[in-house]
């Protein structure tokens, strides 16, 4: 950082810009734009969490508790199974997704689940809701939101489909999210759970039967540098005044 700022034209005795009576908004302005988002995504964190802690209170009233499949079993119709992250996770299934899923589809959906819990998705899921509350007049935050929602379940797909066949959670999403049982339509997850039929339900399937190749370890390195590279380009553009 010392290197950086020599190289900038700056040296430890020059005068600090920004400390004068202009100064102090111009320092506000960006910290409360920064610590908006950081106490909504603590606020979103906590709702979630309540949430959550009365809905396992629910289920430890209406599900029984099935070893086998190291989840909580509800006995209703409509085909559903989802996850409750955080401190003591908990997955859920239907009996109507028991009785439509064979047992391949129906480990595929349980490790889509663990898949959630695993990677903590949820975390990810409270920053991007924290986001859109913040800055709700911007596109970018409500799309911001429901592409995380998206990718989040892709990313989920993906470590079930290391250990169970492709068409075996293709066709188990198919069943989730067609409700394919007497009363029709797809279960919902409660708030704070995260569900194997969630969004973005037509394209995960295209993006599972779609049987592309991956991509070439080169452009791999190419985009891993030019991401990293991108945080280093705002201090070198600031720099330029200083190196003219």
């Amino acid at each position: 950082m010392s290197g950086l700022l020599r190289f900038c034209g700056l040296t430890f005795d020059a005068p600090i810009p920004g400390t004068g009576p202009l100064g102090v908004p111009a320092i506000a302005v960006p910290a409360s734009v920064a610590l908006l988002p950081l106490a909504r995504f603590g606020h979103e964190l906590l709702r979630a969490r309540r949430v959550r802690a009365r809905h396992r209170g629910v289920l430890d009233m209406v599900g029984r508790r099935s070893a086998r499949l190291r989840a909580t079993v509800l006995d209703h119709d409509t085909p559903a199974a989802y996850c409750l992250p955080g401190r003591r996770p908990r997955i859920v299934v239907s009996a109507g997704a028991l009785r439509l899923l064979s047992p391949a589809q129906l480990e595929s959906v349980l490790e889509h689940e663990r898949a959630h819990i695993a990677g903590r998705h949820h975390l990810a899921l409270a920053a991007a809701e924290a986001f859109a509350r913040v800055f709700r007049w911007l596109p970018l935050a409500r799309e911001a939101r429901a592409q995380t929602a998206l990718l989040l379940e892709m990313a989920a797909d993906d470590r079930a489909l290391r250990r169970h066949p492709r068409q075996a959670l293709a066709s188990a999403l198919y069943t989730m999210a067609a409700g394919h049982a007497p009363g029709g339509g797809a279960g919902h997850a409660p708030g704070g759970a995260l569900t194997a039929s969630g969004p973005g339900a037509v394209v995960r399937l295209r993006r599972m039967l779609d049987a592309r190749r991956r991509p070439h370890p080169a452009l791999c390195g190419v985009v891993v540098t030019v991401a990293a590279g991108l945080p280093l380009l705002p201090p070198l553009l600031g720099c330029a005044p200083g190196m003219g």
